[in-house]
């Protein structure tokens, strides 16, 4: 197998590597993306009653090629196994390398894990969700063969993959798929994601979720790190970010103001009023000002917290980065993550 090691993923990699993942790690809209990404003779075999994400990690990056990766597990209607493995190539310009040799490392990876634990081996369906620049040309993997006898095109490995090519989706299209509810936000927002104009004149847009999606936790990260994507990758300034927020609806600034990275030091007056009256309990000469301190490393914790537990295999410096803290924090953070779990 190869041996070169391939450079670490800059900020914006781990940015574009973070919202995939929190996305597609929801089994709702991963499911959301079969019904309405996928060919009908796919998804209408699926038994959607049973379908989970699977925790299990693989090898990624080899072969040039770079993914994100999100496995599920599922059944087929007539009850056999099957897997769908979601892959995120994050990079503007086209692999060098074909994808079928990438594919081929993961598909033999869950072959070996069915085997190790005793499983029939997977039917699996590789996914892969582009959003470079260039369009992505599909085609089948006899053709990277160079004078190849037609005859011998029999021993070159068959198989087929999903491609979600979001440089030839038109805009359109995406907001036309009302029923994929935040899959429609996520795909505006990568696919705009060089186009720092299109963000800022659609902002509002892509951070509107319905009403529902408020009162859940889980989904209330999903739209924090959608925004904190936004800004990472657009490098607003303080000063677009406070006129952006502006044109928000008041359910939607809530929600993203908990996270301080987000928005600095401008704290919304409900999370002030909350530091001070933690401040007035603690009878402190000076307890406004510690209690804003305190509030604010408390807000800054929760979302470091939500991070880690999020994307376990990430390294201190890579939640760190994210997050807009130092690897020593991080650290921290996991101590007090390690003590709870201890209690």
């Amino acid at each position: 197998m190869p041996t070169e090691k391939h450079s670490r993923p800059g900020k914006k990699e781990k940015a574009h590597d973070a919202v995939f993942k929190a996305f597609f790690s929801d089994a709702k809209i991963a499911k959301n993306y079969l019904l309405n990404y996928s060919p009908a003779e796919i998804h209408r075999y699926l038994d959607f009653n049973f379908f989970r994400k699977c925790d299990t990690a693989f090898v990624s990056g080899r072969f040039g090629i770079s993914f994100s990766d999100v496995l599920y597990e599922t059944r087929l209607m007539n009850g056999a196994l099957a897997r769908l493995l979601f892959l995120f190539e994050h990079k503007s310009y086209l692999p060098t390398v074909p994808i079928y040799l990438q594919l081929l490392d993961y598909l033999l990876q869950i072959w070996e894990d069915d085997i190790k634990n005793k499983r029939p081996l997977s039917i699996i369906i590789p996914v892969v969700v582009y959003h470079g620049e260039q369009g992505w040309e599909q085609k089948p993997f006899a053709d990277y063969f160079a004078v190849l006898p037609e005859d011998w095109r029999a021993f070159i490995p068959n198989f087929h993959y999903l491609l979600t090519d979001l440089s030839q989706i038109p805009q359109q299209v995406i907001q036309a798929k009302e029923e994929s509810e935040y899959l429609r936000n996520l795909f505006l927002a990568l696919k705009f994601a060089r186009n720092k104009q299109f963000l800022k004149g659609n902002w509002r847009e892509i951070l509107t979720f319905e009403g529902a999606f408020y009162r859940s936790d889980r989904e209330a990260l999903l739209l924090q790190t959608l925004t904190f994507y936004i800004i990472k990758i657009s490098k607003m300034e303080a000063t677009e970010i406070k006129e952006l927020k502006k044109q928000l609806p008041e359910p939607t600034r809530k929600v993203i103001e908990i996270a301080r990275e987000i928005f600095g030091d401008e704290i919304p007056k409900f999370v002030k009023d909350e530091w001070e009256k933690k401040a007035l309990r603690k009878g402190h000469k000076k307890g406004r000002q510690e209690g804003r301190q305190e509030g604010r490393q408390e807000t800054t914790q929760d979302f470091t917290i939500k991070i880690i537990q999020k994307f376990p295999d990430w390294s201190d410096a890579e939640v760190a980065g994210f997050v807009g803290v130092t690897p020593e924090y991080v650290q921290q953070v996991r101590l007090i993550i390690a003590e709870q779990k201890s209690q």
